[in-house]
């Protein structure tokens, strides 16, 4: 995974280490490379989707684990998002427009709010499997997880019908 720690060299008598924990297009590898928070079982890992593209962006990172699971989960718009900027103080625009992973996960976080609403019982797994199963493919991609765009792209009205009916039990008549 991307947040491995690398010896840096020495300061005084303290041995100091770099931490990445960002990729550019220079530093970007093929496979392997999720964070290792989004590793993590129960975890909806996210891939940075360029929607203007119909395509992952290349800075996006790519799947499956070390251990072999498959990583991201799906994918959600995180390129060129244009959102409050946070440090906003005179001279400076109340927005900005950001390109990652941490554009797309709190689309995916907000989707899994709504779904929580619709149906507070539902567990991680749920969760997760909802997302995975309605999620649509990039154009030419089949319905298969693929190892930068996950199961796909998210459907968010999907995802929240289909929470909404969970927990529904309907009574055939014989």
């Amino acid at each position: 995974e991307r947040d491995d720690p690398r010896p840096r060299g020495v300061i005084g008598e303290q041995e100091y280490w770099s931490f990445p924990s960002f990729f550019s297009t220079v530093s970007n590898v093929d496979s392997n490379s999720v964070s290792s928070l989004a590793c993590g079982h129960r975890v909806v890992s996210v891939a940075n989707l360029d929607a203007d593209n119909e395509k992952i962006n290349i800075s996006s990172s790519q799947g499956p684990t070390r251990d072999h699971r498959e990583k991201p989960d799906v994918a959600a718009p995180g390129t060129n998002i244009v959102a409050a900027n946070g440090f906003f103080g005179e001279g400076d625009t109340p927005w900005v427009s950001k390109t990652g992973t941490s554009m797309a996960s709190p689309y995916v976080a907000g989707v899994v709010g709504l779904m929580l609403e619709a149906e507070p019982r539902l567990t991680s797994a749920q969760i997760n499997g909802i997302i995975q199963r309605t999620s649509q493919p990039l154009s030419g991609a089949t319905f298969d997880w693929a190892t930068d765009a996950g199961f796909g792209v998210l459907n968010a009205r999907a995802c929240i019908d289909e929470a909404a009916t969970m927990h529904v039990r309907t009574r055939i008549e014989p």
